[in-house]
């Protein structure tokens, strides 16, 4: 399946990243982004989308989210969590972090993409179905 957002698109919506890091960054904001969508763009095509703001907001989402993992050196819950140190003691060196990648975070999904999905009408908040 193609990605929801390409890299030109992605430089002209603010993105950041650089090329080489774009694909993975891109395809792990998908895969965070997605299941609070409910799967929206996986069952209607965003090429399509006649509906162009809310487009626009789901690839600016993807955009915000994929700076942030970006500039935070972490795309994946377990990364975000594993920069999460409060403090380490190793023969008298100490590691102690104050503001955290996790603090900007619910879910993994940078809070800032998390509005522009609530404007689009994309959050899911429905009961799941089997």
């Amino acid at each position: 399946m193609a990605p929801l957002l390409d890299y030109q698109t992605y430089k002209e919506l603010g993105g950041t990243a650089p090329e080489d890091k774009f694909t993975k960054l891109e395809q792990d904001a998908e895969d965070l982004i997605n299941p609070r969508t409910n799967f929206y763009y996986l069952s209607h095509s965003i090429d399509t989308d006649t509906d162009k703001e809310r487009v626009y907001l789901f690839r600016k989402a993807l955009t915000l989210q994929i700076n942030y993992s970006n500039d935070v050196g972490a795309s994946t819950p377990y990364e975000m969590s594993d920069k999460d140190v409060k403090s380490v003691s190793v023969d008298g060196t100490t590691v102690t972090k104050g503001t955290t990648p996790i603090n900007f975070v619910t879910g993994g999904v940078y809070n800032l993409a998390s509005d522009y999905l609530y404007r689009a009408g994309l959050l899911y908040r429905g009961v799941p179905y089997d």
